[in-house]
């Protein structure tokens, strides 16, 4: 029905929109994206753009979101087994030609790989208090940090380099960095 929010007309221009940043993204900084790229690349024109989203970075938090929604429902909880959800997420992520060129042009504040990993962060917490005998809540998140940036560039090599090693292998790696 033609004025609906969801119609197919719709749904079809979004996916055009989304193909054609994810295709940009491979080779452009996301800051570095215009409307007019965008739109030439989805042969769409600026008004239609304009009517689903503000800018590129809008568009990109809409791919964000989606793929936060298929990858939330997979991830377990703090006292979850990591190796027994992260290759179900590692696996939504490698098929995935969105998540990868999301994450890959988001490093420095990747909203996807925090919510993949942030189950992590109590577990880690009460290991960590443990090891270094404080609980100084400030130190404590300097070793959480440490150890996600070391399992965010682990999933960021594993992508860049084609994610040739199985989900299963990726999990184990970070697993067993991560105390618990």
């Amino acid at each position: 029905m033609v004025g609906t929010k969801n119609n197919r007309r719709t749904q079809y221009t979004k996916a055009r929109l989304r193909k054609a940043l994810v295709n940009l993204l491979a080779t452009t900084p996301l800051e570095k994206i215009t409307v007019t790229a965008l739109c030439a690349a989805a042969d769409v024109n600026r008004g239609t753009f304009y009517a689903h989203y503000a800018d590129p970075t809008a568009l990109f938090h809409a791919v964000e979101a989606d793929l936060l929604a298929t990858i939330r429902p997979l991830i377990g909880g703090p006292e979850g087994d990591l190796t027994g959800w992260l290759p179900a997420v590692l696996t939504v992520i490698r098929q995935e030609d969105a998540a990868t060129q999301l994450i890959l042009a988001n490093l420095a504040d990747s909203t996807l790989l925090q919510t993949i990993l942030d189950p992590l962060r109590h577990r880690t917490m009460a290991e960590y208090s443990r090891w270094f005998g404080t609980d100084d809540p400030v130190m404590l998140n300097y070793y959480f940090e440490f150890c996600l940036s070391g399992a965010i560039h682990v999933i960021t090599t594993w992508l860049r380099t084609g994610a040739r090693e199985t989900p299963e292998q990726i999990a184990t790696v970070i697993g067993n960095m991560a105390p618990g």
